[in-house]
């Protein structure tokens, strides 16, 4: 898949070359190719202007036309190629004041955050690396294109993006850039939390995460992350977590359950993260409390499978005996039935059951315990012996 992408992307440079005009395969996918990483999207700097680059192909989407992008379907694949361009300061902490279109590939990779990311490859795929990137990454060291503390005040951003790369790949941090993270640290609180969120969750998932972790306390950032920064319990929370975790969800689940003084929708309040999220968090934190002391089928019926990962890595830090993934999957096959609407009895058959008692919020419990009886294999799932294990145990 990595080549295919390559080759489709070489033959996009090559296109825009017979018009005329540069073009270099530029960015993360450089990087990873050089790596071993996997690739899954491509991005191409030219001395094209985006509506140059929209008479070349016949399908180009405008998605930032204003600073130089465009998104170009080849294929049936998408590429995202902006003009060479260089930028003003960042009065928003956010995007450029103004950005000036060069050209200049070498002034275009000035403008780009690590020396790792500020790497190009021509049509041929031939490295061209102004700014050593290749001997930072074979150092293992993530190092800023010019000086630090410039490009961390352009955007601030760029501080918790060093501290994810570290996550992910398990560079060393250069003195310069720890440095100017110290200096700077302050600057994230300008930075707006849904823009952190997405580099946070990327470090949690890090496999060099712990790495990572030391980096942030050894900075001071660790002050400057929400809700992080405002309690010491949970700092204290958050240096024992040593490795790393697959979702926001299981973070914040993970912080709750050590410490419940910070509700999960504090977490998700101050994050302005989804609803999902919120519901995610609060699932897998019942169902970790409950792993010990409620019938496990019961545990795993309510268990989704888009959270069966989360679940069990939470279990394996709490609870030391979890069951494997594979092993919960196979179990979950196993269970007598996989929702409630295989349960044999409904609302309407328990008000048949009892038709002498007025209609009220105990049909829902009454079959909510129905449900978890069946589930844990206490009765079977038959009308009529649900009928005959109510009437007996509920008149």
């Amino acid at each position: 898949m990595k080549a295919e992408l390559f080759k489709l992307a070489q033959q996009v440079v090559q296109e825009i070359r017979n018009s005329g005009f540069q073009a270099y395969i530029v960015g993360g996918a450089v990087r990873d190719l050089l790596l071993d990483r996997t690739v899954d999207d491509i991005d191409i700097a030219t001395s094209a202007y985006p509506d140059q680059i929209q008479k070349i192909f016949p399908k180009v989407i405008p998605t930032g036309i204003e600073h130089g992008t465009v998104l170009v379907r080849y294929q049936s694949t998408s590429f995202e190629v902006t003009t060479f361009r260089t930028e003003t300061s960042y009065s928003d902490f956010r995007r450029p004041d103004a950005v000036s279109f060069v050209t200049d590939l070498k002034e275009d990779l000035a403008r780009r955050d690590f020396t790792m990311n500020a790497i190009a490859m021509d049509q041929s795929l031939q490295l061209i690396d102004p700014y050593h990137g290749q001997t930072d990454i074979n150092n293992k060291l993530i190092r800023t294109v010019g000086r630090a503390q410039e490009r961390f005040l352009e955007d601030p951003l760029r501080m918790m993006r060093a501290i994810r790369f570290q996550s992910q790949l398990g560079f060393e941090l250069a003195t310069e850039v720890l440095q100017a993270i110290d200096d700077n640290r302050k600057w994230l609180d300008k930075i707006a939390v849904e823009r952190i969120a997405v580099e946070w969750e990327k470090t949690l998932k890090g496999t060099y995460f712990h790495d990572a972790k030391q980096s942030l306390f050894r900075t001071g950032l660790v002050n400057h992350i929400p809700i992080l920064s405002e309690n010491s319990d949970i700092q204290e929370s958050f240096q024992t977590l040593h490795g790393p975790l697959p979702s926001f969800a299981s973070f914040i689940a993970y912080m709750n359950l050590n410490v419940s003084d910070i509700a999960i929708s504090d977490w998700t309040n101050k994050w302005k993260l989804s609803n999902q999220i919120k519901k995610s968090s609060r699932l897998l934190v019942q169902l970790v409390q409950d792993y010990p002391k409620e019938p496990f089928n019961w545990v795993l019926y309510r268990l989704p499978e888009d959270l069966i990962e989360e679940f069990t890595i939470l279990c394996e830090l709490f609870h030391k005996d979890a069951f494997t993934q594979e092993e919960i999957k196979m179990l979950q096959k196993n269970l007598v039935i996989k929702d409630r609407s295989e349960l044999a009895i409904n609302g309407q058959d328990i008000i048949s059951f009892f038709p002498n008692r007025a209609k009220g919020s105990w049909i829902q419990n009454m079959l909510l315990e129905t449900e978890k009886a069946v589930v844990s294999e206490l009765i079977k799932n038959d009308k009529n012996g649900i009928r005959e294990w109510l009437q007996y145990d509920k008149q």
